[in-house]
């Protein structure tokens, strides 16, 4: 690769290797008094830009005067502003276009004007505003922009990607590898930063070369050439516990705690020396640090900085659509509830895990809607303990992956003596009022294809809530962690109940979970208007034997009152009674089976039970394209 002569700041020899100083903190002050996020301070640190609980208000306040004043309030501007050097603020508003796809638009306001203006119109895709020294860039995927020629270089991330860019080419490197995703990447004199999520903090060189690993944190900041602030992505996004703090850390790995775990800090920004972040209930504080700096000397040398290629810009508006899951918890810890519970048919105790069902609903999702031609980004691809990623950095990969949805999957608990079994689904805001457009018609087609799913049984409909709404005890539009900084329409599905215990027999079955993401694809196919996705369909059933009553006691509605068949063979038929398929049912007492990429048509199912006194039963059943047919056997 050709080198380029770059002038840039470098560390003199000896201070490379000295150790870390502390920081000082003094001068703490309240900035805004409650319910501020993501704040900003300009370069003389005399106004702070900051977004509401909701990002539906981007707000300006004058630390000198104390006004404030409204910079946008359509289209969900907060969250992601950004002053300038030149004291103007850049900000991405998105809405839904055709077929509930989001659009995103960039625009810039003049605080001395009071004026807006679009710089770049509605595309799809994701659109990142990012912020240098000497000006900002507008990162789209169809289209892009930077304030000045003279732009310096940045960085950002798109999936597994980070750019580095000097505002007319860029160079891609991955290296962290794959993951669920990069995030917070921001360029120090020679260096880059970034969060890889389940992985780590990384600094490489400009050509991508990994030179430091630190523990993973969540919205990394530069102190200055050898100093990161952060803050612990442990707690952040829960609903209710506090415990995250702020933090100074070295490139050697020495930290120093800035701020107390009681004040729940989050979201730190940085200008000159002074450190703004959120304290508990969206308190805004500004602190002054004092530190001993690190000399600086001026040099010149051949940087390892990359060639650029040209930037590639798809000017195509009407690309796939794209849709993020998140398949909640990760890995068998204490947040996963496990449930074991004595399986008859096996005389053994069976494990349940919360976080087993929602990977394989999920991932099913993932490659079922990739055969349909979506774009599909995912949370996690395994199940171990680091995969458990925190709300608030499954957000931020939501959101910056450009999205059009976002589906967080889950099985339900009462935590009450009383069993229940219904599909609920959960929508950031109050009930009837999502705060993202499209988050509650995203859950009316999700929860139609779930109840409308007869290998369970359910014992009352489906509901629909605002998070807000449904709990109210956890503080004032608190609602779930991993909805509240999400600005995608999306929802959490919490898609049964799994200790309503006939469903979790149901759910240790893989092929019962495959289904379940297969009709989360069909209500998918729905929002979007893309019904015609998959020309085939599939057949799905259980075999009961009405003449043994359960054994699971306090468990009994509908066909669960009834002992479920194991190890039941079924053949799926043509009409001139051909066989063309056969599927068994498992021998974990719920009597599922499945029939998979089934044709349109009219077949017959045959349940043969292989036993002298239950002979041959034949359903005829007739099977849709993109569509679930079902056939329950009880004898």
């Amino acid at each position: 690769m050709k080198k380029t002569l770059f002038v840039i700041l470098a560390l003199a020899a000896g201070a490379m290797t000295a150790a870390a100083q502390l920081v000082t903190v003094t001068g703490t002050r309240v900035l805004v008094d409650s319910c501020a996020y993501f704040p900003q301070l300009n370069a003389d640190g005399t106004q702070l830009l900051y977004s509401n609980t909701e990002a539906s208000v981007l707000s300006l306040k004058d630390l000198t005067t104390g006004q404030v004043r409204t910079v946008a309030d359509q289209g969900l501007p907060g969250f992601d502003a950004r002053f300038g050097p030149d004291g103007k603020i850049y900000y991405v508003t998105q809405q839904l276009g055709k077929g509930n796809r989001v659009y995103r638009a960039a625009h810039v306001y003049d605080p001395a004007t009071g004026q807006s203006r679009q710089l770049l119109k509605p595309q799809h895709g994701a659109v990142q505003v990012i912020a240098t020294a000497k000006g900002v860039a507008i990162e789209g995927e169809h289209a892009s922009y930077v304030s000045t020629d003279d732009i310096g270089l940045y960085a950002y991330t798109r999936g597994s990607k980070l750019y580095l860019s000097d505002g007319k080419g860029v160079s891609v490197t991955s290296p962290a590898g794959e993951c669920a995703g990069y995030l917070w990447a921001s360029v120090s004199n020679a260096r880059m930063m970034f969060e890889a999520a389940g992985k780590g903090l990384y600094v490489c060189d400009l050509q991508g070369e990994v030179k430091h690993r630190l523990p993973s944190a969540s919205m990394p900041v530069w102190l200055d050439y050898d100093r990161i602030i952060a803050m612990t992505n442990t707690n952040f996004g829960a609903q209710k516990d506090k415990g995250t703090y702020l933090y100074v850390t070295t490139l050697g790995g020495e930290v120093q705690r800035l701020t107390d775990p009681e004040e729940h800090a989050v979201q730190p920004m940085v200008a000159g020396n002074k450190l703004v972040y959120v304290a508990d209930g969206g308190m805004v504080k500004e602190a002054t640090l004092q530190w001993s700096k690190t000399d600086l000397t001026l040099i010149s040398y051949a940087a390892l900085v990359p060639k650029f290629e040209k930037k590639q810009l798809d000017q195509k508006a009407d690309d796939a659509v794209r849709v993020f899951i998140n398949p909640g918890h990760g890995g068998h810890d204490s947040n996963d509830r496990p449930t074991p519970y004595y399986c008859h048919a096996t005389g053994e105790e069976t494990a349940y895990y919360e976080s087993d069902s929602n990977f394989k609903k999920g991932l099913s999702l993932k490659r079922i809607l990739e055969s349909k031609g979506y774009e599909v980004g995912i949370s996690r691809y395994e199940n171990k303990t680091e995969d458990d990623l925190d709300l608030f950095e499954i957000s931020a990969l939501s959101n910056h992956s450009g999205a059009d949805m976002f589906l967080a999957i889950h099985s339900n608990a009462t935590g009450i003596e009383r069993k229940l079994n219904f599909p609920l689904a959960l929508h950031r805001g109050w009930n009837g009022q999502p705060c993202v457009e499209g988050s509650d018609s995203i859950a009316r087609c999700i929860m139609r294809h779930l109840e409308g799913n007869h290998t369970t049984v359910w014992t009352h409909p489906s509901r629909i809530y605002g998070d807000w709404t449904f709990y109210p005890n956890w503080g004032y539009k608190t609602g779930l962690g991993v909805l509240r900084y999400n600005k995608l329409p999306g929802m959490l599905s919490e898609g049964s109940f799994h200790d309503y215990l006939a469903e979790r027999r149901r759910l240790n079955n893989d092929e019962f979970c495959w289904l379940e993401g297969w009709n989360f694809s069909l209500a998918i196919d729905e929002y979007f208007g893309r019904k015609g996705t998959c020309a085939t369909g599939v057949v799905a059933g259980r075999v009961i034997d009405l003449s043994t009553d359960s054994p699971y006691e306090g468990y009994k509605f509908g066909l669960d009152n009834w002992q479920a068949r194991n190890d039941v063979t079924l053949y799926l038929e043509d009409m001139t009674g051909e066989r063309l398929v056969s599927a068994r049912t498992d021998g974990m007492d719920n009597g599922f089976y499945l029939f998979r990429d089934v044709k349109p048509g009219r077949y017959r199912v045959v349940c043969d039970a292989d036993q002298d006194d239950h002979p041959e039963v034949v359903r005829e059943v007739y099977v849709r394209p993109n569509a679930s047919t079902y056939c329950n056997f009880s004898y």
